[in-house]
């Protein structure tokens, strides 16, 4: 492999906004009387520029950064879209909300956060993209303001123009907003319109292909199952850029830093119309992303891989009851599950107890003790395909259900583009052990079917200390 960055570029959070903590403009001990969450879909955790990022501008997601604390170690619940939007609004793992594919509703009887918000009094909306249909009859405790569509350059512009109009007109009672932007959504139906081998007419423009983008052909044989099936249209995908040349990952990169640029605008306009109405004082406002997006890395695009690039999301809080600022936080482990508990948290609403996720108010103080990992979960086609992914500070662990060669084990400290599998690694044996038990303790406190693929030694370690992921 080339001796250059793994990222695109020397993009690094390390070098993005000062770790000191800065104070907020807002009083310490301020309580939010608003909830704002703020959606995209598909961006990687180092797509905006607040990240290091130096290929993309994304002044809107950099004010909120400004404002508020960067989580920087952030993943999902899983990698694709419906499975992962079960989560957020649940607290919830998706083998538990049933929501395990796409076109799935989050089972009966879950509390949501629209409902949970509802109940509390609070006027709750919504607008633009929702993928969990058969759960969204009645919109599960909110107001619709605007459907999604399929494109973000179509749906997009109207989703801010119309939560802006509701935030301007003035609500009298304390709400919770969710708005979810399509974009950078786009790149899926780019990637299939863009087969390679084309011709480039401004290739100065383009970032550098990452340098982890050699596939292992020893990976797990359910990776290869979804890379070469086209079994669906994110595997097809896959199979698309497995053709690419570097320029086409540097064409494709650029382009989809366009439209993390072209979705930033309009949640610019969405924090304008905030601050226009009086209302940013008091609201609290969590920005994140569904899911990542492959970028090239290991010739993966689109999602559903546990790849840092897939996996790992912006998340960032601002506004009252944040009391630091201009900071990333590059230690405190996160999950999107951590929203609604979060929400609740700051809203004196009592969570149910079944959520799997965390407040992180504490975390977001500088206070809170750190959680030893998180987890993630993905489904290739039939439900028998599945893997769980296992992130501690230092390693990642990696299970897949069946196939040959089923896990991976990746040391991030000096492996951050995750090129040497170590499960089969006899230095690693021990390390890998206590992450196999750490992971069946997982499953038996989640009451997760999922079977791993080898012997689980039994360990202190296995019930995760009593911290959640």
């Amino acid at each position: 492999m080339r001796r250059r960055s793994f990222l695109a570029g020397s993009v690094s959070a390390a070098t993005a906004i000062s770790q000191g903590a800065a104070q907020a403009t807002t009083p310490a001990g301020a309580s939010p009387r608003n909830f704002l969450l703020i959606l995209t879909d598909q961006q990687t955790w180092y797509a905006l520029s607040a990240a290091g990022n130096r290929y993309l501008q994304t002044p809107a997601m950099d004010s909120l950064a400004k404002r508020g604390v960067l989580l920087s170690r952030s993943y999902c619940p899983y990698p694709v879209c419906g499975p992962s939007r079960s989560s957020i609004f649940t607290g919830r793992m998706p083998h538990e909300t049933g929501v395990m594919v796409n076109g799935n509703g989050i089972r009966p009887g879950i509390a949501t956060m629209g409902e949970l918000f509802r109940d509390a009094g609070y006027k709750t909306v919504y607008g633009g993209k929702w993928h969990l249909p058969k759960s969204f009859d009645g919109m599960t405790g909110f107001e619709k303001l605007i459907g999604g569509n399929g494109l973000g350059r179509i749906m997009d512009r109207p989703l801010a123009r119309r939560c802006s109009e509701w935030l301007l007109s003035a609500p009298k009672e304390p709400f919770l907003m969710v708005a979810s932007f399509m974009n950078p959504h786009d790149i899926c139906s780019w990637i299939r319109a863009h087969p390679g081998a084309r011709q480039y007419s401004n290739r100065s423009l383009f970032p550098p292909p990452p340098g982890n983008m050699a596939v292992d052909p020893n990976e797990p044989e359910y990776l290869q199952y979804h890379r070469r099936e086209g079994y669906d249209l994110m595997s097809q995908a896959v199979g698309i850029a497995s053709g690419w040349r570097e320029a086409d990952v540097s064409h494709y990169v650029h382009d989809y830093y366009r439209m993390v640029e072209a979705v930033d605008e309009e949640i610019g306009r969405l924090l304008e119309a905030l601050r226009a109405s009086g209302l940013e004082e008091n609201t609290l406002v969590c920005f994140a992303s569904d899911h990542g997006e492959g970028m090239g890395a290991h010739r993966w695009v689109q999602k559903a891989a546990f790849w840092e690039e897939t996996v790992r999301v912006p998340l960032l809080f601002a506004g009252p009851g944040v009391p630091r600022s201009d900071v990333v936080d590059q230690e405190s482990l996160a999950t999107l599950a951590d929203i609604l508990p979060t929400f609740c948290d700051y809203g004196g609403i009592k969570p149910p107890p079944s959520m799997r996720g965390i407040s992180l108010r504490e975390t977001l103080s500088g206070n809170a003790a750190v959680r030893p990992f998180v987890v993630s979960e993905v489904q290739y086609g039939e439900d028998f395909r599945q893997g769980r992914m296992l992130r501690t500070h230092r390693y990642k662990y990696i299970a897949f259900a069946g196939g040959a060669r089923p896990e991976q084990f990746f040391d991030l400290e000096v492996d951050p583009g995750e090129v040497r599998n170590l499960a089969t690694d006899p230095g690693a044996k021990t390390a890998l052990n206590e992450h196999r038990a750490m992971l069946a303790g997982w499953l038996r406190e989640t009451a997760d079917a999922f079977q791993l693929p080898a012997a689980t030694p039994t360990s202190s370690l296995a019930t995760g200390g009593g911290t959640r992921a």
